[in-house]
């Protein structure tokens, strides 16, 4: 296990600077998730309407209990979204968080 973190930390920081989604994942990956978001963030602003990272977004402020920002990213999410697996995904935890609050 210290291995494969390990892996993924180096993957992590010989990524270059135009991954930042694959930034992203090494780090959700590794369990860093601010520096996750911090990654999507990056991400955003290259690609504002990509679902995915509006997904993986919405999956790391769920894990810090946030779920304020969670639903904003769902909503992003569905928005952005033709895959209509992701879709519902994104209804169901807009229901759940709204349901939440």
């Amino acid at each position: 296990m210290r291995l494969l973190s390990l892996l993924l930390i180096m993957g992590f920081i010989g990524a270059d600077d135009s991954s930042a989604l694959s930034k992203a994942s090494a780090a959700l990956n590794a369990g860093l998730f601010e520096d996750a978001l911090k990654h999507i963030s990056v991400a955003q602003k290259e690609d504002p309407k990509n679902a995915e990272m509006h997904r993986m977004k919405a999956f790391l402020h769920e894990a810090l209990d946030d779920p304020k920002n969670a639903l904003e990213s769902w909503k992003a999410c569905l928005k952005h979204s033709k895959d209509k697996n992701i879709r519902r995904e994104a209804k169901i935890h807009i229901k759940n968080l709204m349901e939440e609050m």
